[in-house]
């Protein structure tokens, strides 16, 4: 079941901006730095928030909830509804997964591979408070059911498992092939290269006639 945040596309963007205060504006734009002028995909995109920092035409996106791809392309944002566990991805340079990881816990590394081998760039930035709040397991059950992080995919229990610290999500995003991970906020920000070039700048050299000579 949908808590009534992944009903409405405005409470959710409300709810959003409770939560997060300035420090979503400021996520954002850093995504928008890193894209620099080059075209984006966004990973589970919700109503399409990221679209208002980037140019129409560089910006897609896909998720599953049709009311929010409804919401976005009203807006005038490109944006489908899909399966980003499964289905194809369109041609962009960047993709990014934006407070998505903790959402479909225990899939996050394959959904990261699987963006790695798209996009020359893969941004991840996830909250470090998700579940670290802590709260008796029946008001966690009722928040999760109303207003919480039930989008009706996953279940609680699954995604209750998301725990880290700071310094513990850090690691694991390094560990599961950031090239550089570092904090924005309350956010942990985690930059990606796509895995053949990552694979190729860490390859050795190769000896050959013309560049070793006896």
């Amino acid at each position: 079941m949908k808590s009534l945040m992944y009903r409405s596309p405005r409470l959710y963007l409300l709810m959003l901006k409770t939560m997060h205060g300035n420090e979503l504006e400021r996520r954002y734009q850093e995504i928008a730095r890193i894209a620099g002028g080059r075209k984006v995909f966004e990973a589970g995109c919700g109503p399409a928030l990221l679209g208002r920092y980037l140019e129409k035409d560089r910006y897609c996106g896909m998720d599953l909830n049709e009311r929010f791809v409804r919401y976005a392309r009203k807006k005038g944002y490109r944006c489908v509804v899909g399966d980003i566990m499964s289905d194809g991805f369109p041609k962009a340079e960047v993709g990014v997964i934006v407070d998505v990881l903790h959402h479909i816990t225990p899939q996050e590394k394959r959904l990261i591979e699987r963006m790695r081998e798209k996009f020359e760039t893969v941004v991840v930035i996830e909250p470090v408070s998700a579940f670290n709040v802590r709260m008796p397991g029946i008001l966690r059950k009722i928040w999760d059911s109303l207003l919480g992080d039930a989008d009706g995919i996953n279940p609680l229990e699954n995604r209750k498992r998301w725990i880290f610290t700071r310094k513990e999500l850090m690691k694991y995003l390094k560990d599961v092939g950031a090239d550089r991970v570092y904090t924005l906020g309350r956010d942990v920000v985690a930059v990606f290269r796509r895995s053949e070039d990552r694979d190729k700048s860490m390859m050795p050299l190769k000896e050959s006639g013309s560049e070793f000579r006896g």
